[in-house]
């Protein structure tokens, strides 16, 4: 009974203190790529710094296990801080010799946290960052003394099968029931970007809820695209920054670093383009409210984008936000007649 009375308790905290939107961390991207390309990034929607160290941890709940969180190696302590609506890119630490294959360069230019990478080692979350498809990904926040998910990435207790019906090597598929490997992958091989309109993180009620209407009616397990957009396999580009619903643009953000231009001038049926003086890495286009209304990360060397807002009502002000390889920003206001 007291053990049942424990479990109780920590689904009640996940239920009650994390429904809240724009609350606490959240999953924002996963990277299943090939080899050891994996990464996850987290994105802080709240408006302060958090403490990770003694207060968050990330498990992987290996093919279908639930019992992971027992196991050290399963579990990796989060240690540091992460700023206000800002990201933490989790890599494998592949920099040291005997590593059986390094993560490509381009991965390892995005991150900015390195998880043990020493698969044997048997210590503290030496096997954590080894996601293939097939395994759940938790983050954890300690609350009142218990730990509690406030993030599941895919279903723990459940391994996916893959296209012949059998447990090696599959994933979550974008085709009902979505364990039982039929269609498409989604959770191996890909890269998966949390829509940005996405404010919490999913706890063990909402996933208890797989199938029910309150995620959608989607049946029996985890539909990746209900909260992720998919990208192709090895898609490391939209690593490091996040759009969220959460992040309010204040009027105190308007600011000119570098120049840019709005044509056509004035603006016609919301359709216009954004000329920088200098190579852009992405757009936000932001209503009074300072809710996104558009985003668009940019390839490198690109100068000029296409806006269409032609769905929004006329007459409206709305903010641009543009950022520079530097990581600098300039911030104006387009009227849409």
């Amino acid at each position: 009974m007291k053990k049942f009375t424990a479990f109780f308790m920590v689904i009640f905290l996940a239920g009650i203190v994390h429904a809240q939107d724009c609350a606490d961390l959240i999953i924002s991207e996963y990277v299943e790529g090939w080899y050891n390309n994996k990464a996850l990034e987290i994105y802080n929607p709240t408006q302060n710094e958090i403490i990770f160290t003694d207060n968050y941890r990330l498990i992987r709940w290996s093919n279908g296990s639930t019992i992971a969180d027992q196991d050290i190696q399963y579990v990796l302590p989060l240690v540091g801080t992460i700023g206000a609506y800002k990201t933490v890119v989790l890599i494998q630490d592949t920099n040291f010799a005997g590593q059986d294959s390094m993560i490509w360069a381009g991965l390892r230019a995005k991150g900015t946290y390195m998880a043990p990478a020493d698969y044997e080692a048997g210590t503290q979350g030496c096997k954590v960052v080894f996601w293939n498809g097939d395994d759940a990904v938790s983050l954890q926040h300690k609350i009142g003394g218990n730990w509690v998910d406030i993030d599941i990435f895919a279903e723990i207790g459940v391994r996916p099968l893959n296209w012949q019906g059998n447990p090696d090597g599959g994933a979550w598929t974008d085709t009902p029931p979505y364990w039982q490997g039929q269609g498409n992958y989604l959770t191996r091989d890909q890269s998966l970007v949390r829509k940005k309109s996405i404010k919490k993180g999913i706890d063990r009620i909402a996933m208890s809820n797989y199938g029910s209407t309150s995620t959608g009616g989607f049946p029996n397990s985890f539909y990746a695209l209900a909260e992720y957009d998919s990208l192709p396999a090895n898609t490391f580009d939209s690593l490091g920054s996040h759009t969220c619903d959460c992040k309010i643009l204040t009027i105190r953000e308007i600011n000119q670093n570098f120049p840019i231009r709005v044509y056509p001038n004035p603006v016609v049926n919301g359709k216009f383009f954004v000329r920088s003086s200098e190579p852009l890495i992405s757009l936000e286009v932001f209503n009074l409210l300072g809710q996104p209304v558009f985003s668009k990360e940019m390839y490198p060397g690109e100068t000029e984008i296409f806006v269409d807002l032609e769905e929004l009502v006329s007459g409206r002000i709305f903010i641009l936000k543009a950022k520079n390889k530097k990581q600098q920003t300039t911030t104006g206001k387009v009227v849409i007649h």
